[in-house]
């Protein structure tokens, strides 16, 4: 028990200092953020266009989520010359060919920023969560119990007792004897249901859709013509990096875009904005693999497909609508 204890007292001295060192890092970055603001406040600011965008799956393990962050690449012309900036960790996109207000150093134009005026709020969500985790951090390390013996020291010079090696601020006993039969199964039955909900999503609930390749041999054999239209979509949709790759089927009369973007929550957002060239009869269908917005006019039938991070646009006539839908439920990708 006085191993387990130890071990308990360590590890929460070890993990209050690693608390202590990154508190004291984020109110230095709070300030240091700050003041570099504050000297930029005669930098020039100027329209930039959106060059490109790309997004980021940042998982966190401890939480349990994950969550999408965005980069924009984005040029802007200064005293007759070209520069270009990025900005990352956004939560939404922009697409290509926006347009954006930066700043920029007027002694040194290649230094740009989006931010346009000192962030106070940063500053002090830094100053707060920065103080907050650095008292955890001081208390858990032993800093406090070391500060009181300084006082005591300080006004008797009678010895004191040295601090117990167990004392943490926390019940480490009780925490020790916690036998790992009881939290050990259910960590594991927790972990094999977040993979067995993983692998039922990815292998049976779009098992049965085509990807990009098999898309296209599907596409050839029909006797449709498909070809990769990556460059073509990316500039008609403005997306930039974020479209992976695209294949496409062109003709007279039928219009197929399959894309594969580079997260799910990209995808999902382009396939909200995209609008369909035609009113009519709408119909709408959600399930947990696969979103469609499909609408029926007299001459026309257009429709927006997703699932995960594909995307699929079709837009044909009437007369073709038939032959379009069998193709499309073939692949996996529609059904009645």
């Amino acid at each position: 028990m006085w191993k387990q204890n130890r071990s308990l007292f360590k590890y929460f001295r070890f993990m209050g200092l690693v608390m202590l060192i990154v508190g004291i890092g984020l109110i230095v970055d709070g300030i240091g953020d700050y003041a570099d603001q504050s000297h930029q406040k005669d930098w020039i600011s100027i329209e930039a266009t959106v060059t490109d965008v790309s997004s980021q799956v940042v998982r966190y393990p401890t939480k349990g989520r994950s969550r999408t962050y965005y980069t924009i690449v984005y040029e802007y012309e200064a005293n007759g010359e070209i520069y270009t900036g990025s900005i990352g960790h956004l939560l939404s996109p922009r697409l290509v060919g926006d347009t954006i207000t930066v700043k920029y150093d007027p002694e040194m134009p290649e230094e740009n920023t989006t931010i346009l005026s000192p962030n106070t709020r940063d500053l002090v969500t830094l100053l707060i969560l920065g103080t907050a985790i650095a008292v955890v951090g001081f208390f858990l390390s032993g800093g406090l119990e070391l500060f009181r013996n300084l006082l005591r020291k300080k006004h008797t010079e009678e010895p004191k007792e040295s601090v117990p090696k167990t004392d943490t601020g926390f019940d480490s006993t009780a925490i020790a004897k916690i036998p790992a039969k009881q939290w050990v199964p259910r960590l594991a039955a927790w972990l094999l249901a977040f993979v067995a909900v993983i692998l039922f999503v990815k292998f049976f609930l779009t098992s049965g859709a085509a990807d990009l390749d098999e898309f296209r041999n599907a596409a050839v054999a029909t006797g449709y013509t498909a070809v990769d239209s990556t460059e073509d979509v990316r500039q008609r949709w403005g997306v930039g990096s974020m479209l992976i790759r695209s294949v496409s089927v062109h003709e007279d009369s039928l219009r197929l875009d399959f894309c594969r973007l580079d997260s799910a929550d990209g995808c999902r957002r382009i396939y909200a904005a995209a609008t369909l060239p035609i009113t009519g009869e709408v119909t709408e269908s959600s399930t947990a693999a696969r979103q469609i917005y499909a609408v029926d006019s007299p001459t026309n039938f257009a429709a927006k497909i997703r699932s995960g991070r594909m995307m699929l646009y079709v837009y044909t006539t009437q007369e073709d609508k038939a032959d379009v839908l069998a193709f499309l439920e073939s692949v996996g990708w529609w059904s009645e």
